[in-house]
């Protein structure tokens, strides 16, 4: 199954630093969610999003995955038009306990494997369309799915994004924006 790249998610410091590194790309509007604790703003529209998460605490859970891991690669979502018959087939991936209650309910699983320093979010729907704003991403170690064009391993052990023809470092991208 080669599922539809829905978005990436970086965690960041601050948006505006990111944006402004970002140049002319279309961001939508800056939205607060205050029961998630975050500030967030999608670049791209329809498929293969870029979405910048900026935790406004540090108890929840974007908040933490910053203390803790620092900037940078957060999760990587993508569509799939069965979301049972996906959790199915993959395997070495396990199911992040807190999304368990309302899975029946939003069709959203959060995965994470040993290893890996990224999640995976999956929903159930139909795939995004447009053009996609992340063209490609370039993991360090196992990917979250099997290889498939714009999702591949990296030669390093950097998270590499090629956002509008230009291959960029996830590092470099959200360096210094305390």
């Amino acid at each position: 199954m080669n599922p539809p790249l829905d978005h990436v998610a970086l965690v960041v410091r601050q948006l505006e630093p990111v944006l402004e590194r970002l140049g002319d790309l279309e961001a939508g509007p800056i939205e607060d969610f205050p029961k998630e604790g975050t500030r967030e703003v999608y670049l791209g529209e329809g498929t293969a999003r870029l979405l910048l998460m900026q935790p406004t605490r540090s108890a929840g859970p974007y908040g933490r995955a910053l203390e803790k891991r620092g900037p940078g690669l957060h999760h990587v979502a993508l569509n799939v038009p069965d979301l049972d018959a996906f959790l199915g087939g993959v395997r070495g991936w396990l199911l992040v306990p807190a999304c368990v209650p309302g899975l029946a309910a939003t069709r959203t699983a959060w995965l994470a494997r040993p290893g890996v320093a990224t999640l995976l979010e999956v929903h159930e729907r139909e795939p995004s369309t447009g053009t996609p704003i992340v063209e490609r991403v370039e993991l360090p170690g196992p990917l979250p799915v099997e290889p498939r064009p714009g999702l591949l391993r990296s030669d390093d052990d950097q998270v590499w994004l090629t956002i509008a023809g230009k291959r960029r470092s996830v590092r470099e991208l959200t360096a210094h924006t305390s």
